[in-house]
């Protein structure tokens, strides 16, 4: 537990292998556990922060076709953590290819939610523009890359990576209502501090032991439930 907690607190590029298969269930064990547990704690208080007044109504009703999805596991455990992963967290090792890849998903997910507002699975609205747009973009990326133009930090990367992954859910609420975005940061927290731990995972795993670990995280209370 104390290597995660110092890799949050002190983000690096690499990190040691585990001991044996058991030291790697366990360390997955407690990543599942802290994942579901602080996310649990972090939605009561920001329930609570939206009943005593503090922050806005957030919840959205959702039509059928958003509901369909929403509840089938496919989604919610396979197809979004990949997706997802790939866009966010793929690029924490970096080279070429995990940069184009992970800037053209983001870009694409971006795009398609907040400007086409449409699903990404999609592309009966404007879906050739929309790829078209995250390709270009992903090339502009591996360029910037590849040049060197822009020396970011591991650490930077990392908060970022989870920062952006939290607030990008910000479209799962009532994004109408101005005084949501002002408050995204809190309402996506949840999201954030999974961010921070796929993260690790991410280093720690590789790109398949992060998606496995939001497959659970996701999938486990959908099963329970």
């Amino acid at each position: 537990m104390m290597e995660i907690i110092k890799f949050i607190l002190k983000p690096k590029e690499t990190l040691g292998k585990d001991e044996s298969i058991y030291q790697t269930l366990w360390k997955f064990i407690l990543l599942i556990f802290l994942c579901l547990s602080l996310g649990i704690i972090s939605v009561i208080l920001i329930e609570l922060l939206r009943n005593l007044g503090f922050i806005p109504e957030y919840i959205r009703p959702y039509n059928e076709s958003v509901k369909s999805i929403r509840s089938n596991i496919i989604f919610i455990a396979i197809l979004f953590p990949i997706i997802e992963e790939l866009a966010f967290r793929l690029y924490l090792k970096r080279n070429s290819i995990n940069v184009f890849i992970s800037v053209f998903l983001t870009t694409y997910m971006i795009v398609t939610t907040f400007f086409f507002k449409t699903s990404h699975f999609s592309l009966e609205k404007e879906g050739l523009l929309r790829i078209t747009i995250s390709l270009f973009l992903a090339f502009i990326g591996l360029y910037f890359y590849r040049k060197r133009f822009l020396k970011i930090k591991f650490s930077f990367l990392y908060y970022f990576s989870a920062f952006l992954f939290g607030i990008v859910h910000i479209y799962n609420y009532d994004c109408s209502n101005p005084k949501v975005l002002l408050f995204a940061i809190i309402i996506c927290l949840p999201q954030i501090i999974g961010g921070l731990f796929f993260g690790y995972t991410r280093i720690k795993y590789g790109i398949i032991g992060s998606i496995i670990l939001h497959s659970l995280v996701n999938g486990l209370p959908h099963l329970i439930l």
